[in-house]
């Protein structure tokens, strides 16, 4: 009996009979098949993963530079404008906002350039900026957002039109002005706003003190409580324009005043009387400007000479163009190599690089026309 059983299982298998299980050696090769498979796969992940990230991180540079060169250029453009009164001087300008400050007193020139001239032992204080930097622009304190080094700064000046005339009260021994009442205008002036009348001869500039609204019509007291007096400089007929006084000031900094922050293009912008800080695009690195100024006697329109430094300006209403030279890179890094190229900021400075690191990193480069300057 022991022995048939034993005959039965020593049995081959016969040809075409199922069989179950693995060797140790087929699973094995299994393993190692789909290890392979694997790895291909998490390869594949990693590359397209890595490809994403890299495009998404120059299509963001490409969005940010062309931001930036589009708030820097609308306002570059606009630099000195003042209503029908293209040429007025400092004198032609009244000024009755009290306590006056440097961003509510209007620039006829309209642009003013910065340029940070320290090379060695630089701590970043505003006496570092050629020429030296506003106290008043940049006051320290907490939550003040300071410029970054290396950067230059620019300050621009105009008035934003409103598109409104005045209607009644122009004489200047009224306390108030009054323009139309529209939908477009309802609330676009407020209590506290700088602005600024203007016609063809001459311009006021003054604070609101209040804004009242009926019978069709907008009423704009200006007050001895933050003027120095009720009466305008100058009589304006019905034909004279309201606008608002724009003071802003473009320059790199970074959230926090940290350098673990990503840098950022940021605005000081007059609010009221008051200048506020805004961030406007992230990664802009490095900001270069360089002036064109038309120094030929007589005048024939068109710049002959780009100064860097703003101090050799010799007229900055002879300044017609602005070359602006942006450095803009990725928020965080994204590339697998070290970024060692280098960079030319539209030949203002010595070109920019290598960083030997892993953001990317792209110049924008662009000329501006300042409209309001002589041509």
């Amino acid at each position: 009996m022991t022995h048939a059983i034993n005959n039965k299982m020593s049995r081959k298998p016969r040809p075409g009979s199922s069989i179950t299980g693995l060797t140790l050696v087929e699973l094995m090769v299994a393993i190692t098949i789909g290890l392979i498979i694997l790895a291909a796969v998490v390869r594949l992940f990693v590359t397209s993963r890595s490809t994403y990230t890299l495009e998404e991180g120059l299509a963001r540079v490409q969005e940010s530079g062309r931001f930036a060169v589009e708030f820097l250029s609308q306002d570059i453009r606009m630099a000195g404008y003042a209503g029908c009164s293209a040429n007025l001087s400092g004198t032609g300008v009244g000024n009755l906002v009290s306590p006056a400050a440097s961003a509510t007193m209007f620039n006829p020139d309209g642009i003013t350039g910065h340029k940070y001239a320290c090379t060695s032992g630089c701590s970043g204080a505003l006496t570092e900026w050629d020429p030296d930097l506003p106290a008043e622009y940049f006051p320290t304190g907490s939550g003040e957002i300071q410029p970054v080094t290396g950067n230059d700064v620019v300050v621009i000046q105009h008035a934003d039109s409103s598109g409104t005339h005045l209607t009644g009260n122009t004489v200047p021994h009224n306390a108030n002005i009054q323009i139309v009442n529209t939908t477009a205008l309802a609330g676009s002036v407020q209590a506290g706003d700088i602005l600024m009348v203007s016609d063809c001869k001459a311009a006021d500039i003054f604070k609101a003190t209040s804004v009242s609204s009926g019978s069709g019509k907008i009423t704009i007291a200006h007050t001895t409580t933050g003027n120095t007096g009720n009466n305008l400089n100058h009589y304006y007929g019905n034909d004279a324009e309201l606008m608002k006084l724009v003071t802003r000031i473009y320059f790199i900094g970074r959230r926090g005043n940290s350098s673990s922050n990503p840098p950022a293009l940021y605005r000081k912008e007059l609010s009221g009387a008051s200048l506020i800080a805004q961030e406007l695009v992230e990664g802009i690195e490095i900001m270069k400007l360089g002036y064109g100024e038309d120094t030929d006697t007589p005048k024939d329109g068109v710049p002959n000479i780009y100064r860097t430094s703003p101090s050799l300006v010799s007229n900055w209403r002879q300044v017609l163009t602005v070359r602006v030279g942006l450095l803009v890179r990725t928020s965080t890094t994204v590339d697998q190599e070290n970024d060692t190229r280098t960079y030319d900021l539209a030949g203002i400075t010595a070109a920019a690089g290598p960083y030997n690191d892993k953001y990317r990193r792209r110049a924008f480069n662009s000329t501006i026309q300042v409209r309001n300057h002589f041509q």
